[in-house]
């Protein structure tokens, strides 16, 4: 009896556990706070780089004359690099914003000295190391 009762309270505490989530309302996200363009953009490379190769393939197997394949490779070659760019603008600007982020943090006080973690307001001591902040 006391076997049965034990289980009995453990299968409810791991039923507890799995629904607890639920319970307290937590919700997840289906998309990326970006919108899913890093990903994206990554693909978009991925395929225009496939594309390079197979041309590169087709030439050299000789089903891609040398004038078709220039022109598919020049092609194929700008879609990269423009996609390369693209990302690099983004990447630029975020790291300009994570510096201007840590920039306030210093300004504020903020900033932990020891670890250089960005707190919040109203913080005290650092939530990633413990140190206090001035």
């Amino acid at each position: 009896m006391v076997q049965v009762l034990g289980a009995a309270l453990i299968t409810i505490g791991v039923i507890l556990f799995v629904l607890r989530p639920v319970l307290q309302g937590d919700e997840a996200t289906l998309t990326s706070s970006d919108g899913g363009k890093t990903e994206l953009d990554a693909q978009k490379k991925m395929i225009a780089l496939k594309g390079l190769r197979d041309a590169e393939y087709d030439y050299q197997s000789g089903k891609l004359d040398k004038e078709d394949f220039q022109s598919l490779r020049l092609e194929m070659a700008s879609e990269v690099l423009e996609i390369m760019e693209e990302v690099g603008r983004e990447l630029h600007a975020d790291v300009e914003m994570e510096i201007q982020r840590v920039r306030e943090g210093l300004d504020a006080g903020l900033t932990c000295l020891s670890c250089g973690e960005v707190n919040r307001k109203g913080s005290y001591f650092c939530g990633q190391c413990g140190s206090t902040l001035e």
